[in-house]
């Protein structure tokens, strides 16, 4: 921080302890030669002084009870909503999920046509494999 920009909020985190210690150096020699920072520091010190010497304030009758307690028709409103989302999200996945390709021929149809057609000797995939292997597929 320069000495020509004013901390701002900075001095609120300097009465907090949470600056660093070299912003703290930095925000200190600042106060050293602004009034107007002196000032502001002064007046933040007083009025959490003044609100930390406040009497505690005891809630109204019925406050945590009504804290606790859900107001039934934002309740049902809130279930509602959040069905809604989620049938939403439900379709729009169903909508949006790939699909399987079609391959035409099928598949067995053409393992079928190469298992009749193929030589053991020419095919390297048939010399690793018996010549009478029975090949079944579910279609």
């Amino acid at each position: 921080m320069s000495t020509a920009a004013h901390p701002g909020d900075l001095l609120s985190a300097l009465l907090d302890g949470e600056l660093t210690a070299r912003e703290e150096e930095d925000v200190r020699a600042h106060l050293e030669t602004c009034a107007d920072c002196q000032r502001e520091l002064r007046l933040v010190t007083e009025g959490r002084a003044s609100l930390r010497d406040l009497p505690p304030v005891d809630p109204p009758f019925g406050f945590y009870e009504r804290l606790v307690r859900p107001r039934h028709r934002w309740a049902r409103a809130g279930v509602a909503a959040l069905a809604a989302g989620a049938a939403a999200s439900v379709g729009i996945m169903a909508l949006a999920a790939p699909r399987e390709a079609t391959v035409a021929p099928h598949v067995a149809q053409l393992v079928d046509a190469h298992t009749a057609s193929a030589s053991t000797s020419g095919d390297p995939i048939s010399e690793i494999t018996p010549a009478a292997a029975p090949v079944s597929w579910n279609r």
